[in-house]
């Protein structure tokens, strides 16, 4: 699997910042570039002489003649210097030439030129400066809305909904940068309290449902109980009370407070398997499954009831608690052996992320108001006393804590089917 590069906020600060840089500087280059030859183009070039030829007449009139002329071009010829108010003639008298410099200084400017002049030395310092702010302010803008404030947008609408108390939203933003990360922890911390607070109110729900589980299943010994108590009254004060009544009445009294006792002791001993830990580890598929299901037909070895299992699961890994699995599928095939006339079969298979064990036995199937007892907390038909249910409460709280359920249901043409589900985490090979 190709790993993804990770973009840290440091260095794309940095390559922002260096990007901004080489603009800015790259504009003051060429500003000062076009300053430069502006005024280069005012100034007079210092390398341009004026040749002047100076001419004495015979009368002592003295005419002046001058060329401009350029030091670093190519050579050419003067010529011959004539001034406008002079008559060329063989006899000028005297003549001499001198080479001044022109002077290429800024007193030398007009005053269209100075300010011309003045304004590019200051675009000169200036706007490298201006570009310089402007490229600082636009580095810092596009860092923040295109870097900064996307995740940090997302993370406060999260923070808003969490403190509504409304989990029910997520935070979709990707990215390798450590702001990424940080909305992705903060999804699936998201996510966890989601589920927490799911399981803790599948609890709550659960608790509800043992109350009144506890309710209606204690209504009946304690109305045994209070009838039998007013029996032995009436029949004490009409004299009528007999040894053999008696005694009838003080047994079933004692059937009826072994019952209840049975009953609370169920009830602590599903309160000690709630505290059960799940403890998921990595198994292959379907080997595991094959091993679990040779053990749990040993079960079945010194009766007559024969044990078949489908497996129905594609090869791969898979994490989940085995053990729980196990003590789940153990009471269920054990309840299945009391029922049970030829066969009990027992198939796995994968649907929608979840591992799905079925147990279908041949006997004569749950009755309709058993299965309609959705929220019951003991599913039994028994009205001895002697078998309160507690295998299928175990296996539908364990089953529960590993984030699945049980579901009863009947096989036609006859038998019943159990169905426990437990949520897992599987990769292929």
């Amino acid at each position: 699997m190709e790993k993804v590069k990770k973009q840290s906020l440091k260095r794309s600060f940095m390559e922002a910042v260096a990007m901004t840089m080489l603009i800015v500087s790259l504009c003051s280059v060429l500003t000062v570039f076009c300053c430069y030859r502006f005024q280069k183009h005012v100034l007079p070039d210092s390398n341009e002489v004026w040749l002047t030829q100076q001419t004495t007449a015979p009368d002592g009139t003295v005419t002046e003649a001058k060329l401009r002329y350029v030091l670093d071009s190519p050579p050419r010829p003067f010529g011959q210097l004539v001034a406008d108010v002079q008559e060329h003639n063989e006899n000028q008298g005297q003549t001499s030439y001198m080479i001044e410099r022109i002077e290429s200084s800024y007193s030398m400017l007009s005053s269209k030129a100075k300010t011309a002049y003045r304004a590019s030395q200051i675009c000169m310092v200036l706007l490298p400066l201006l570009f310089a702010v402007i490229g600082i302010t636009l580095c810092a803008w596009w860092f923040y809305h295109k870097v900064l404030e996307p995740p940090v947008t997302a993370l406060m609408d999260a923070t808003a909904h969490i403190q509504g108390l409304d989990l029910n939203f997520r935070i979709n933003f990707d990215g390798q940068d450590e702001l990424s990360q940080l909305c992705t922890a903060f999804e699936k911390m998201r996510q966890t309290l989601y589920e927490n607070n799911r399981q803790m109110w599948s609890m709550l729900e659960e608790r509800r449902a043992l109350q009144a589980s506890v309710a209606h299943d204690l209504r009946n010994p304690i109305a045994i109980m209070s009838g039998y108590v007013e029996y032995l009254q009436e029949n004490n004060r009409s004299q009528t009370l007999t040894e053999e009544k008696l005694e009838k009445a003080l047994s079933n009294l004692g059937i009826t407070a072994e019952r209840m006792s049975r009953y609370t002791d169920t009830m602590r001993d599903l309160g000690a398997i709630e505290e059960t830990e799940v403890h998921r580890r990595e198994v292959n598929l379907p080997d595991f499954l094959q091993h679990m299901a040779d053990s749990l037909s040993i079960l079945l070895q010194n009766t007559k009831v024969r044990f078949s299992c489908d497996l129905d699961v594609p090869k791969g890994r898979a994490v989940f608690d085995g053990e729980l699995l196990y003590r789940v599928l153990e009471n269920l095939i054990s309840n299945a052996l009391r029922f049970a006339e030829h066969q009990i079969e027992l198939a796995f298979y994968l649907e929608h992320g979840t591992l799905s064990a079925t147990v279908t036995d041949d006997g004569p199937g749950f009755s309709d108001k058993l299965l309609k007892k959705k929220t019951a907390l003991f599913y039994t038909e028994d009205t001895s006393g002697k078998h309160l249910g507690l295998g299928l409460a175990v296996s539908r709280v364990l089953c529960q804590k590993h984030g699945g359920s049980i579901e009863l249901s009947n096989h036609p043409p006859h038998g019943a089917c159990v169905k426990a589900t437990i949520a897992i985490k599987r990769y292929p090979f």
